[in-house]
């Protein structure tokens, strides 16, 4: 990939974050959720409720992208 994800959609950012294997959770009662993939130990909480994107989110995307794109043995064994 060439170009970095830049987004203000969450929608998408979710979308994106599932079709890189990672997975969402809701943490109970808060309005928040838990993105988490097996590629990061630390996981990382947002509101859901807000309409934007964490920057977080958006850099563990993009990181994700790069080693795909560098690392496809590797990536393979990720997944």
């Amino acid at each position: 990939m060439n170009h970095a994800i830049h987004t203000s959609n969450g929608r998408k950012a979710q979308k994106i974050w599932i079709l890189l294997g990672g997975t969402i959770i809701p943490v109970r009662r808060t309005g928040e959720v838990r993105y988490f993939h097996p590629a990061f130990e630390k996981t990382i909480r947002a509101n859901d409720r807000r309409s934007d994107v964490p920057a977080v989110l958006l850099t563990r995307i993009n990181q994700l992208l790069r080693t795909k794109a560098a690392n496809d043995s590797i990536w393979n064994a990720v997944m």
